[in-house]
């Protein structure tokens, strides 16, 4: 198996959503939690990563008036100093650095500085650009078309499958549908450690899948259906199972949930280690 690393990475925190937990999770309360949209540069020999892009920067200015009435229901933290382009340029990089964006899926947290990457190859799962110009109607608030339109003439590359970026094992996109129709995930491989970072949050609260299937159920506000919650139940599978595309990482995988008692911090990373197989 290729062998190659990454050189470094930095998570670039963005801004920060607290929202009910009702807003998240079928059957939540009303207590807040909140969220962390952050972003990730990883430096590669052959050439800049950026893994997700935070929110779009007229939203640390007017959230409502940017993302309109969906934005009502959210407590929006967004200094200045957290926009995308200023940490990238504090690192001692241009904008136009960065070589490929990856994109995990286009919710409105995740998609607020694609505009700003015109030269960047963008890479994508399949179905998710298609269902982001035009979601479920219960679904529409977490898509602002003003982020995807600016970047209907750069380079998308859409995959059907797990991608091994530079075919050498050091960066590879996981196929992991269920929180949207095209969400993915991303395995790095640096010269200290292998993680796996994933976009998906999750809830706090037990399934009754056994183990060693799934600890966590993914978030959907309405019950789950059928389709969609195979998905996720193959999603989790599979992330702690490991990857054909990753075999025998013994790795760990970095997931955003919201905490699980009040004793936690108001964000948090769920860790599960995917086992060396």
């Amino acid at each position: 198996m290729p062998d190659g690393k990454a050189k470094r990475l930095w998570a670039l925190p963005n801004a920060e959503l607290t929202v009910p937990r009702s807003l998240l999770m079928h059957g939540g309360s009303n207590d807040l939690v909140t969220v962390p949209c952050p972003a990730y540069l990883i430096e590669h020999p052959k050439g800049l990563v950026l893994f997700d892009t935070g929110c779009h920067p007229d939203v640390a200015v007017d959230p409502v008036g940017y993302w309109g009435p969906f934005a009502q229901a959210l407590q929006v933290s967004y200094p200045k100093e957290m926009l995308l382009d200023r940490q990238i340029q504090g690192l001692g990089y241009k904008m136009s650095d960065i070589k490929y964006v990856v994109v995990s899926h286009l919710h409105l947290d995740h998609t607020g500085y694609m505009h700003a990457f015109p030269q960047a190859r963008f890479l994508i799962m399949a179905n998710e650009l298609r269902y982001g110009y035009w979601p479920d109607a219960d679904r529409r608030g977490a898509f602002i078309l003003n982020d995807i339109l600016p970047t209907r003439n750069f380079n998308w590359i859409e995959l059907d499958s797990d991608f091994d970026l530079f075919d050498d094992g050091s960066l590879c996109m996981l196929k992991t549908p269920g929180h949207t129709p095209g969400e993915s995930s991303l395995y790095v491989r640096l010269p200290n450690r292998k993680i796996c970072w994933s976009a998906i949050r999750f809830t706090c609260v037990r399934s009754s899948i056994p183990e060693p299937a799934c600890r966590w159920i993914p978030i959907r506000r309405k019950p789950l259906s059928r389709s969609s919650g195979a998905k996720r139940f193959v999603t989790c599978t599979r992330l702690r199972s490991g990857s054909p595309m990753i075999p025998k990482i013994g790795s760990s995988c970095l997931m955003r949930r919201p905490p699980s008692n009040s004793k936690e911090k108001h964000h948090a990373t769920l860790r599960i280690s995917l086992p060396v197989v």
